[in-house]
């Protein structure tokens, strides 16, 4: 890794020289930034290094020229007396043939509308002041160092990615920056920061923020009744897909601390949003299905090789059998059982059959 640094920082170095001229109308710092992810993907890990770092240049390199070409056509009193909006501005810029300057502004305009910027020019030059970062191109530094064991450097960049999340092209990254924080946490031993990070994720969660969602779905598990597993699935919806993951985790982080009522609080979350998840994604292939009990709604899954890697890539399936585990250890048998014996049966992926028919196996006696 040290090596690698070394490199970087002399590559850095010559590339402090670099200019962009003004025929530059491909963005340097994306291409730049498509070439990290490519060097990524073959685990070339130093070439990524060195793309990423000069994406990270040619972003700021880019929105400073921008910045100053907008400030110095904008200087003009002619321009000034136009006032704020946009197309104010753009029609006195198009009679100086000042093209450049209403070039960055339409260009904007495009891609974020003009609503964004509530059509104020001004309100585009803030913007443009903080979007010197390239906050995706940090989260790849952040993943390589995270790869080679670096934590303290991976978390730095993690974190410098996350203050700049609002400019992230794609919005739902800022989920995956938070779930490597979150894992550089469990990494090096520090539950409690795990624990924090986790919960970040569903700080903006109505799901979660849904007491009277989260009581409901406790009751019908309580209730053990020989209907209570269909009934869950019948009755309850949610849809925070991107925290999946963080309710299984946090589930099993409560379970191993003995919070035992917290995890089954956030296993029936994990569990009912992927179900929500993968029977929308049914609807919308099959128009002829209709949810009728778990065993069909397993069954219909089974048919999707893509919803069976979504569901194992985002501890859809595992969420499940983590239910079930929990009911039966808070004494909802009845529930757990109908549940686990659906799961070894139909449910798509091999191990958590098998860890069904364990947990059926070692189902405490009736009395």
């Amino acid at each position: 890794m040290k090596k690698i640094v070394l490199i970087s920082l002399i590559i850095s170095a010559c590339f402090s020289l670099y200019a962009a001229d003004k025929k530059d109308k491909l963005d340097a710092s994306v291409e730049a930034y498509r070439m990290a992810i490519e060097a990524m993907d073959a685990q070339e890990y130093g070439k990524a290094l060195k793309y990423s770092e000069d994406a990270i240049l040619y972003r700021k390199q880019r929105i400073e020229n921008q910045i100053n070409t907008l400030k110095n056509s904008l200087s003009a009193k002619r321009v000034q007396a136009a006032g704020d909006h946009f197309d104010a501005v753009l029609s006195v810029l198009d009679s100086r043939k000042e093209y450049e300057t209403a070039s960055i502004i339409n260009y904007y305009i495009k891609k974020k509308g003009s609503d964004y910027f509530e059509d104020s020019v001004t309100n585009l030059l803030k913007y443009l002041e903080n979007s010197k970062d390239f906050p995706e191109a940090h989260k790849i530094i952040g993943d390589i160092y995270k790869l080679e064991g670096e934590y303290t450097y991976a978390e730095e960049y993690y974190l410098m990615a996350l203050d700049k999340a609002d400019v992230l092209d794609i919005p739902d990254e800022k989920y995956e920056i938070l779930y490597m924080l979150a894992d550089i946490s469990r990494l090096e031993g520090d539950l409690p920061k795990m624990e924090v990070r986790l919960l970040n994720i569903l700080a903006e969660d109505n799901n979660f923020r849904d007491s009277a969602l989260k009581r409901s779905m406790k009751g019908t598990i309580a209730s053990n009744k020989k209907d209570s597993m269909e009934k869950f699935f019948m009755l309850y919806r949610a849809d925070s897909y991107k925290c999946i993951n963080a309710y299984n985790q946090l589930a099993e982080y409560y379970h191993d601390a003995n919070q035992n009522e917290k995890a089954l609080e956030y296993a029936s979350l994990a569990a009912i949003t992927s179900f929500t998840r993968i029977i929308e994604i049914l609807y919308s292939r099959n128009s002829g299905y209709e949810y009728v009990n778990l065993e069909g709604f397993m069954q219909e899954a089974s048919f999707y090789d893509d919803v069976i890697e979504w569901g194992s890539r985002n501890s859809a399936w595992k969420s499940f059998n983590i239910l079930a585990s929990y009911s039966t250890e808070a004494g909802y048998t009845n529930f757990s059982t109908a549940l686990l014996r659906v799961i070894a049966r139909y449910t798509p992926e091999t191990y958590w059959q098998r860890d069904a028919v364990l947990q059926l196996e070692n189902m405490p006696l009736a009395n």
